[in-house]
């Protein structure tokens, strides 16, 4: 597979691969994996979302505002 990317983003690439260490292609391959990963990540976490709707087992204003002022154990 082959990318024609714009002339900006090229030259991001480039600057963060030579800040990073890395090359070009190991640094968008690295940002490519996790940028797929995040994305299969938040996707899985809005259908829980979703089914948890469906199901009618959400959390109500006031406990979501407990649980995250509750001190954590």
């Amino acid at each position: 597979m082959e990318l024609q990317l714009p002339p900006e983003l090229e030259a991001g690439l480039t600057r963060l691969a030579a800040q990073s260490g890395l090359t070009v292609d190991q640094l968008a391959l690295d940002l490519l994996a996790n940028s797929i990963e995040h994305d299969e990540w938040f996707r899985n976490e809005v259908e829980k979302g979703r089914r948890s709707a469906r199901e009618g087992t959400l959390f109500d204003h006031q406990d979501v505002v407990a649980r995250i002022n509750a001190p954590s154990s």
